[in-house]
């Protein structure tokens, strides 16, 4: 039979495999250099140290103009608060950072453990599902805000669930203090509230616990009175505005529709290798035969550009998506108890926001559905073949160890070119700053780039500033925020080209890779002929 829920050694033991699988995982990345919105998140940490009630009160080039951190950080600050913390001792080291984000990957990792132990059976298979998808392993590589809001998510629906059961107002206490923890990581876990409230009324008994989300609610308008006070405006909602403002709608629509499937599909593509599990052998060849079908569809558009390499990769991406979002409407129908419909509701929100809500598609708000969609699978396993086997064994079958492995291959192969990638940069910075000892040196585009020439004495360049010549300007490629036409007033005195992995990529726009950002493209991450990454040195006399 399966392992017991009470059995205290099997349940150790599931915890300490879980604790050395995610850090076997992470240690291959543990010296990532910083990219993407990693410096915005570490230059608050930095301003925190000296002005810890302030934590958005200095300037940041990020548009190609010095501008508040308040206007441009679209996150708030309870990372920045752990990063500062970690730095007084541990320093700000690539490293020690990473080391760092270790504890909140272990802690969403071992939390998705314990709630999958109240809904399902099978909790290790559960939480490994989560542990071999593309988008947990590559979030937590970083240093920015994801995996902690998804550790304090999960551990908060975990003290609800379990809590609202033993009617134990400890835990329920601790549950909503959670979710208030969890929204000042990052503002997507304000989706908790609705969220618990759906779960509890569907359940028979008593109610009366749900005031307790008040707590969450209150704190959150304190933080709204509290950066209205420091920056004029609330940070709370400046946050929902952005995102409203930059989404288009209408037609667009139907192109967020596709993106978000693309994203949701390929950041848990795990799922599709559970495919022969989880559905009759029809569905199975049904799904697999319209990958080729949407492929040749696709082809038949006049899209100059794009290849048929990248339209199969975005059909794949679509049916795993679809694939994930049906199973849990299927689920729903079967099932019909409060369970299903709170990983329904979990699952389905996350993709509604990622697509439709937030200010570009990413895989960043993808990351949220992870532990649900874990949950989800063995649920449906357990639905359809209630194994007799213990996990461990389960996971020694053919049918478990083929999904897994290829899971992991993947997950670990996309992590590892997002690794090289963000090296690119910080090597691209020695280099160029290296080459040209005691010149002014100003630069173009951000992200981890930014971060190392300003590390090494470049500066950002500012549209409006005044510079003494000569200088010399070097621009980054595949970046953001740069402006070509000023580089007509330059010559063109050199280029730098660095090969990142050749054969997969999480950005790049001319392949059509955005995993960090839609504008970028509809894939998360793109495998083909990867371009190199080009710095362009130019000199004004």
């Amino acid at each position: 039979m399966i392992t017991e829920y009470n059995d205290p050694r099997s349940h150790r033991l599931s915890i300490l495999l879980l604790a050395a699988v995610t850090v076997l995982c992470l240690l291959p990345f543990i010296g990532k250099a910083f990219n993407i919105d990693e410096p915005l998140f570490i230059w608050v940490a930095r301003n925190i140290q000296s002005h810890p009630l302030d934590c958005y009160g200095f300037g940041i080039n990020w548009y190609g103009a010095e501008s508040s951190a308040s206007e441009i950080i679209k996150n708030p600050p309870l990372a920045s608060y752990y990063i500062a913390a970690w730095a007084f001792v541990g320093g700000w080291s690539e490293v020690s950072l990473h080391l760092a984000f270790l504890l909140p990957a272990l802690a969403a990792v071992i939390g998705t453990y314990f709630l999958a132990r109240e809904l399902s059976r099978l909790p290790l298979i559960a939480t490994l599902f989560c542990l071999a998808t593309p988008v947990f392993i590559l979030s937590s590589a970083t240093v920015m805000c994801d995996t902690m809001m998804v550790a304090s998510y999960v551990w908060a629906v975990f003290f609800w669930v379990h809590g609202g059961k033993n009617h134990d107002y400890r835990e329920l206490l601790c549950a909503a203090f959670l979710v208030a923890i969890s929204c000042l990581t990052k503002y997507f876990g304000i989706s908790l509230i609705p969220l618990l409230i759906v779960y509890t009324l569907s359940k028979q008994g008593r109610k009366r616990h749900l005031w307790l989300l008040l707590i969450p609610i209150v704190i959150l308008c304190c933080y709204q009175v509290w950066t209205a006070t420091l920056y004029g405006r609330g940070l709370l909602l400046d946050a929902a505005s952005y995102a409203n403002s930059k989404k288009a709608h209408g037609l667009q629509d139907i192109l967020n529709l596709t993106t978000g499937l693309s994203f949701f599909g390929g950041c848990l593509i795990s799922s599709f290798f559970f495919m022969p599990l989880l559905w009759r052998k029809r569905t199975v060849v049904a799904a697999i035969s319209a990958v080729p079908l949407l492929t040749i569809g696709f082809c038949l558009i006049p899209i100059p550009g794009l290849s048929w390499g990248y339209f199969l990769q975005l059909s794949l991406y679509m049916v795993a998506g679809i694939h994930l979002l049906a199973l849990a409407l299927y689920f729903l129908w079967k099932t019909r108890d409060a369970e299903s419909l709170l990983l329904f509701l979990w699952i389905m929100g996350t993709f509604v926001f990622a697509s439709f809500v937030n200010w570009s598609v990413n895989g960043r708000s993808i990351l949220p559905a992870v532990p649900a969609a874990g949950m989800l699978i063995v649920r449906v396993l357990d639905m359809r073949h209630a194994f007799v086997m213990d996990e461990i064994a389960l996971l020694r079958t053919r049918a478990f160890a083929i999904p897994f492995a290829c899971a992991w291959l993947i997950s670990m192969t996309v992590t590892w070119s997002d690794y090289q990638l963000a090296g690119s940069a910080r090597n691209a910075a020695q280099k160029i700053t290296g080459a040209y000892p005691g010149k002014k040196l100003v630069f173009q585009g951000h992200w981890g780039f930014q971060y190392y020439m300003e590390q090494r004495g470049a500066e950002a360049f500012i549209m409006e500033k005044s510079y003494s010549r000569p200088l010399i300007m070097a621009v980054p490629e595949n970046n953001t925020n740069y402006d070509t036409d000023i580089l007509t007033r330059g010559s063109r005195i050199g280029e730098l080209k660095l090969a990142p992995t050749p054969f997969v990529t999480t950005t790049n726009p001319y392949i059509r890779a955005g995993y960090y950002s839609s504008s970028l493209g509809e894939l998360p991450f793109r495998f083909g002929s990867v371009p190199d990454e080009l710095y362009t040195l130019f000199q004004f006399i």
